[in-house]
């Protein structure tokens, strides 16, 4: 042990040579140690060290504090796409049926069939926007808004009830109660109540003769004033999908009155009734054929 403390002295020219001369391998020591005395020794600033250690371990923080800001950040992003993406719900009717959805306000709305109807119930005191396509009468809660967005228009509200209709290129707004603001392209109009507007192919029409307080398909019903008997009978057969031969009615009937939409026999023995005819059954694929009363 004293040999090594010797010989670490003897490098560090503590003691002389001659206190190792009788060391082995003496000669190659002093190589060793003439060649090392001749390398430059590193400069050690300690105070720089230690600065240059501080400021690594204050980086390393700040990349810890930054990246959990971050997986803080995505978390929150994550959770909230999650619930955006779950809580919105999604509704499209059957053929030959409807369907009717409650708002979040209590608003409500009845969709035609074959309709595509969707809100954010969640999201709904920040974003009220319903998306719908096909056809849907709407039933405004007392004091609410809210916007109906569709492929080719939207629809403000500002009343209490409406019908809209987005199918093909045909867009179409009816107002029964209070008023709706209703946006085309570049424009802009406001319905009162009996006004509808239609847009076709771009092409706008605007009518003010709509009679009735919600549309015949909500109430299962259709209301016709003063027309002709045919126009009441093609109605008829679009509705049932039946054949109807008027060819021995008179044409100059009119016919102002309420006949439903789901029940043929009345409707056919309202209007027997109304003008003394009678119908018969021709096959059992309902093509019917109608004839006048004879005197």
């Amino acid at each position: 042990m004293k040999k090594k403390y010797n010989l670490a002295d003897w490098l560090d020219d503590k003691i002389s040579d001659e206190s190792l001369s009788d060391t082995q391998g003496i000669d190659t020591l002093k190589k060793i140690k003439h060649y090392s005395s001749q390398l430059d020794k590193p400069d050690f600033r300690k105070e720089e060290v230690l600065k240059q250690v501080k400021e690594k371990q204050n980086t390393k923080k700040q990349k810890k504090i930054n990246w959990s800001v971050a997986a803080s950040i995505l978390l929150i992003l994550g959770i909230s796409s999650f619930a955006f993406l779950f809580s919105v719900k999604d509704f499209t009717s059957q053929i030959d049926s409807q369907q009717s959805v409650l708002l979040p306000d209590n608003s409500k709305v009845i969709l035609a069939e074959d309709s595509k109807f969707k809100f954010n119930n969640w999201f709904w005191a920040f974003d009220r926007t319903v998306k719908m396509d096909g056809l849907a009468y709407f039933e405004v809660a007392e004091g609410k808004t809210f916007t109906v967005k569709t492929n080719l228009g939207k629809v403000q509200v500002l009343g209490t009830r409406f019908q809209v209709m987005s199918r093909d290129s045909l867009f179409e707004v009816v107002c029964y109660e209070g008023s709706v603001k209703v946006k085309f392209e570049g424009d802009e109009n406001i319905l009162k109540k009996g006004q509808f507007i239609t847009y076709n192919d771009g092409v706008k029409i605007e009518q003010s003769n709509v009679y009735g307080e919600k549309p015949s398909w909500v109430s299962k019903t259709h209301h016709f004033e003063n027309i002709s008997l045919p126009e009441v009978m093609q109605e008829l057969e679009k509705e049932y999908q039946i054949e109807i031969d008027v060819v021995k009615v008179t044409e100059d009937k009119r016919f102002t009155g309420t006949l439903p939409s789901d029940n043929l026999p009345l409707a056919l023995e309202i209007l027997n009734k109304t003008y003394q005819m009678n119908y018969t059954v021709i096959n059992e694929n309902k093509f019917i054929f109608v004839d006048n009363v004879q005197p």
